[in-house]
């Protein structure tokens, strides 16, 4: 008797497996460029050209042939459609403005970690070209993998064999999971993980293509590493202090007045996909 593996328990398997493939990837590749030669960016190249072997493979492209189908429709590549054009670019940064937003006002509420500054200052040691070569690669990584691996490859098939709200509610789970506390994560930022994963699966969903995510989840990640690198002092600050010891002040009144804002434009820009869909 053959042994069937549950949809979802499958689709999760392959998702971590795209993740840790990728991720690794740059990982031992920037750790190699570091040590070796650290004046010269040579794993920035190196691994754009492995990222578009991935991105290429698992779209469906070279053998086997009895995949390639389901690989494509899993990977959701597609290219907008011209009725969906706008609001899904639209939605896709309301979306990226939206968790900038939050970003910032989860700075002032908590204490956080400064295991992500720790990491931005020891590579601050390095050429700004350097920096700049690591910054970039690190988000589109994060933004080209984390979308394939959670919003395509795992969240594509549970739609099919259950429901959308489903599918993206079991993936919203387990990428938060993957973001458990360590030295870069505070608990509390768990919930902004899960908001997060929740945005990018409905705009997956809505627009039937992963592309708006990849490139705006990209920026959002070389926007706050950049702001982070350019302002580590102003960051530690921002760490260690929040309004419950500093106070509300008109700075914070604004972040969240700008926060509802751009979420109500957000969710309304999702129903205008909703009704073109």
């Amino acid at each position: 008797m053959k042994l069937r593996i549950p949809i979802w328990l499958r689709s999760i398997l392959i998702g971590f497996l795209i993740l840790e493939l990728g991720t690794r990837l740059w990982s031992l590749l920037a750790l190699a460029n570091i040590k070796s030669t650290p004046s010269i960016p040579w794993a920035f190249p190196l691994m754009a050209l492995c990222l578009w072997f991935i991105w290429n493979y698992l779209n469906g492209k070279w053998k086997p042939k009895s995949t390639q189908e389901k690989r494509q429709l899993w990977m959701r590549a597609y290219k907008l459609e011209p009725r969906k054009k706008l609001w899904a670019w639209i939605s896709a940064i309301l979306l990226g403005c939206s968790l900038l937003l939050l970003i910032l006002i989860s700075t002032r509420l908590i204490d956080f970690p400064s295991g992500q500054i720790e990491q931005i200052e020891r590579i601050s040691v390095y050429s700004d070209f350097m920096v700049m070569a690591l910054i970039i690669m690190t988000s589109v990584v994060a933004g080209v993998i984390e979308e394939i691996a959670f919003r395509a490859y795992m969240q594509k098939p549970m739609e099919n064999e259950y429901a959308p709200a489903i599918a993206i509610l079991i993936v919203a789970l387990f990428f938060s999971l993957l973001h458990l506390p360590n030295a870069t994560i505070a608990p509390q930022l768990l919930l902004l993980f899960f908001l997060g994963s929740l945005g990018w699966g409905v705009l997956a969903y809505l627009t039937n293509s992963i592309i708006p995510g990849v490139i705006i989840h990209s920026l959002v990640d070389i926007i706050s590493y950049f702001w982070l690198w350019q302002n580590l002092e102003l960051a530690k600050s921002l760490a260690a202090e929040n309004i419950f010891q500093e106070g509300i002040d008109k700075s914070f009144v604004l972040l969240l007045l700008f926060a509802v804002a751009s979420i109500s434009a957000l969710v309304f820009s999702f129903w205008k996909l909703s009704k073109i869909r």
